[in-house]
């Protein structure tokens, strides 16, 4: 499944197909000859529509490479194909550890009793779940549906992880909100909702200068004596640094 709202959808072609094996390959070869590599994240298009057998060999050789310490998925099956989480493929993803999953659930209607089942399966697998919402206008952008959003998220044992700011691409334009919105969210969750409900703002800075968190203004002053803080009830209060 393409994102539509990501930038990179201009780089797939037209048609759907699957990268071959010698480019897997070359990958493979390139993170076995850079030990700084620490981190690896196997995403798309969407990493649960390879074939059972491809990610059994590829997490099998990412995991004998010894600096690899963790290897990440990326895949909205849990939300749009959750009957893909088979016993199957949690058996092939248990060797694996550890394995992290960050789908993407954009509204609280998404979280299904058969996306339940499917996160139950990866959770007993040993798969740790975390979600990348996008804030997408008429959507999820009102702090009550993106507070119940994440509460639901939880309670199906996926940690909400990003809130990403909708990409200004052609084709989904009527979807961008204001960076006002996403900051009005956060206020609206910090001290209202469980911190592990809070995920981070993220903006996609333009030209690859990469995710840059957005948040609102906690820290109102610093010296090297005291700093002055806005608390989540707007309360402002000083903070000695001896």
């Amino acid at each position: 499944m393409y994102c539509r709202h990501c930038q990179r959808r201009r780089n797939i072609g037209e048609t759907d197909t699957h990268s071959p094996r010698i480019q897997l390959k070359a990958a493979l070869d390139y993170i076995r000859a850079n030990p700084e590599i620490r981190d690896v994240l196997v995403t798309g298009g969407d990493a649960l529509l390879l074939s059972d057998l491809t990610l059994d060999w590829l997490l099998g050789e990412l995991h004998a490479i010894p600096h690899v310490e963790i290897k990440r998925l990326g895949t909205r099956a849990p939300v749009t194909l959750p009957m893909r989480i088979t016993d199957e493929l949690c058996t092939i993803l248990a060797k694996y550890p550890p394995l992290y999953i960050n789908t993407q659930f954009n509204h609280p209607k998404e979280v299904t009793k058969d996306a339940k089942k499917a996160a139950d399966k990866l959770v007993a697998a040993g798969v740790v779940l975390g979600n990348q919402a996008v804030l997408l206008k008429g959507i999820n952008n009102q702090p009550l549906v993106m507070k119940k959003l994440n509460q639901e998220l939880l309670k199906i044992r996926v940690r909400p992880y990003y809130i990403f700011h909708a990409k200004n691409v052609k084709g989904t334009r009527h979807f961008v909100t204001r960076i006002q919105d996403g900051i009005a969210i956060i206020e609206q969750l910090r001290g209202y909702t469980s911190g592990l409900a809070v995920p981070t703002y993220i903006i996609n800075a333009p030209k690859g200068g990469g995710k840059t968190p957005i948040s609102p203004q906690y820290l109102v002053s610093l010296d090297e004596n005291k700093a002055v803080l806005r608390t989540w009830e707007g309360k402002y209060v000083q903070y000695e640094t001896p």
